[in-house]
C-alpha cells in the first residue's frame, strides 16, 4: 500500500515509475521460457533458492537506493528472480506430490498454497499502511527483508524429488517445446487460449478498478476495504478449486467462468455504477478458481522432461495477452473508462466463440 509513496520519497517520478513496469514486464517476456527450460535441465529447488534469494536482494538494494539506476537494478533482480521460480515451484509442487502419490490433489493444494499468500498480502498491505503512519517507509522495507532472508533460509531445505521417467531432458535447442506441447493438444490448446484470455482480461480490474470507482463516486475512504475484499474473495476460489472437479471437468468449468467474465466486463462497462464494484467481485471469485483449476490440468498432462518449460511458456504468453488487451485498452480509454471495459469483455467472449 505505501510502495508508491517510498518510491517517491526517493525521488522517483511517475513517469519513470512507468519505464521501471516496462522493463519488469520486457524481462518477464525475454525470460520466462529460458528460466523454464533451466528449471527442467537441473534441480528445481535450486532455481526456487536462487530466485528467493534475488527478491530478497531487490529489497535489500531499493532501501539503499536513491536514483532510477539504483531502483533499475533492484527491479531487474525482482523481475529475475520472479523468472527463476516461475514454473520450477509448480513443478517442484507437483512432482512432490506425484512421488507421494497424492498428485490428484495438486488444485486443492495449490489452491491452498494461493490462499495463504493472498492473506499474507492482504495482512501486509493492512500492517504497512498502519506502520507507515507512526514510523518511517524503511521500516517496512526492513520487515520485508527481514521475511525474504527467511524465506531464503527455509527454500534451503526443500526436497528435490526422484524423476522415475527416462526420459531425455531438455536442452537449449527445445526452447518452444512447451508451446508445441500445448498446441498438439487440441483440447488443452483451446482450454489454455480461453483461459488466458480471461485471467488476462482481469489484470484491468486489479489495476483500474480505483479509477472506476472514482468516476462511479464511491468515496476514497472505501479503497482500503474494496482493495482487501477484491484480495479476499479470491480465497473460496481458491479453497474449492479441488472440489469443484469432483462435479465436472476442469474444462467445463474454465470455460463457462470465462465466459462469465467476459460478461461481467460487459455488465461493468454498460452500467457503470457502484454494483460495478460488487461485479469486479465476482470475478475476482471467478479469477481465485480458474489458476488452480487450469495448473492442474496443465501438470496432469504435462511430462515431468517439460513441466516446468511448458508453465513457464504458458507464464509468458499470458504476459503477452495482458499487452495485447492493453492495447484493447487504451483504444478504449479514449472514449471512456467504461468503454475500455466493455471492448475488453467483447474480446473476451469472441475468443470463447471461435475455440468452440
Amino acid at each position: 500500500m505505501i510502495e508508491r509513496l517510498f518510491w517517491e520519497s526517493r525521488g522517483i517520478t511517475i513517469q519513470e515509475v512507468v519505464y521501471l513496469e516496462m522493463i519488469y514486464a520486457l524481462i518477464i517476456v525475454l525470460f520466462e521460457v529460458p528460466t523454464g527450460v533451466w528449471a527442467d535441465r537441473t534441480t528445481r529447488r535450486r532455481l526456487i533458492q536462487v530466485g528467493v534469494a534475488l527478491e530478497w536482494l531487490s529489497f535489500w538494494i531499493l532501501l539503499y537506493s536513491f536514483t532510477f539506476s539504483g531502483f533499475f537494478v533492484a527491479i531487474s533482480c525482482s523481475a529475475i528472480g520472479s523468472v527463476i521460480r516461475s514454473g520450477a515451484e509448480n513443478a517442484l509442487l507437483y512432482e512432490s506430490l506425484q512421488e507421494s502419490h497424492e498428485a490428484s490433489s495438486f488444485e486443492r493444494v495449490l489452491g491452498k498454497l494461493n490462499a495463504i499468500g493472498i492473506v499474507a498480502a492482504v495482512t501486509a498491505a493492512l500492517s504497512g499502511s498502519m506502520l507507515a503512519q507512526y514510523l518511517p517507509l524503511e521500516w517496512n522495507y526492513r520487515l520485508s527483508i527481514f521475511s525474504l532472508l527467511m524465506a531464503t533460509v527455509c527454500s534451503v531445505f526443500l526436497v528435490e524429488p526422484v524423476h522415475s521417467e527416462a526420459e531425455e531432458r531438455l536442452t537449449w535447442r527445445h526452447l518452444l517445446k512447451g508451446f508445441e506441447f500445448v498446441w498438439s493438444h487440441t483440447t488443452l490448446r483451446n482450454v489454455t487460449i480461453g483461459f488466458l484470455a480471461a485471467v488476462s482480461a482481469f489484470n484491468f480490474i486489479d489495476e483500474f478498478w480505483q479509477l472506476y470507482a472514482r468516476d462511479v463516486s464511491i468515496p476514497i475512504y472505501w479503497f482500503g476495504a474494496i482493495s482487501s475484499v477484491l484480495l479476499l474473495i479470491q480465497l473460496p476460489g481458491q479453497l474449492f478449486a479441488g472440489t469443484l472437479i469432483r462435479f465436472a471437468s476442469s474444462e467445463r468449468w474454465l470455460n463457462g467462468f470465462g465466459w462469465l467474465m467476459g460478461g461481467g466486463f460487459l455488465l461493468v462497462g454498460l452500467f457503470p455504477s457502484p454494483i460495478g464494484i460488487g461485479v469486479m467481485g465476482l470475478l475476482a471469485l471467478l479469477y481465485g478458481a480458474m489458476e488452480p483449476l487450469y495448473y492442474g490440468l496443465l501438470h496432469h498432462q504435462v511430462p515431468s522432461s517439460i513441466r516446468a518449460t511448458t508453465e513457464s511458456s504458458v507464464s509468458m504468453l499470458w504476459h503477452l495477452g495482458i499487452l495485447v488487451l492493453g492495447i484493447v485498452f487504451i483504444v478504449g480509454t479514449t472514449a471512456s473508462l467504461f468503454w475500455a471495459f466493455i471492448l475488453i469483455g467483447l474480446v473476451v467472449w469472441f475468443v470463447h466463440a471461435i475455440i468452440r
